[in-house]
């Protein structure tokens, strides 16, 4: 056993099997990727963490922003709809254009 690695893995070791292998090979799975995390993290100097994680912030909070204003301005036009709709009656008030009426539309097979 030595300082960087508390747990080296020998032939000397003895097997443990108490436990079924998928949950063993899972466990050293989630070892692996936590100490895999642990050296990418001692390459990054720690004012390149504080400002990553300060842009990380402002580029949430942009769209935060962002979705606010865009939710305002939905609201607004939805009570603007809403308000000039109850002046109409039902039958003025359609959601789409006329399928029937005056107008006429030549069409062209070929």
């Amino acid at each position: 056993m030595n300082e960087t690695n508390p747990t080296p893995e020998t032939p000397d070791m003895p097997i443990n099997n108490t436990k079924p292998p998928l949950q063993e090979f899972l466990e050293h799975q989630v070892n692996a990727a936590q100490e895999t995390v642990k050296a990418l993290q001692a390459l990054v100097p720690p004012d390149f963490r504080t400002h990553s994680r300060a842009a990380r912030k402002e580029f949430l909070l942009s769209f935060k922003v962002l979705l606010d204003g865009a939710m305002t301005t939905v609201e607004r036009e939805l009570n603007k709809s809403r308000q000039s709709g109850d002046s109409e009656t039902p039958a003025t008030s359609s959601s789409g254009p006329s399928t029937t009426g005056k107008s006429k539309v030549k069409v062209e097979v070929s």
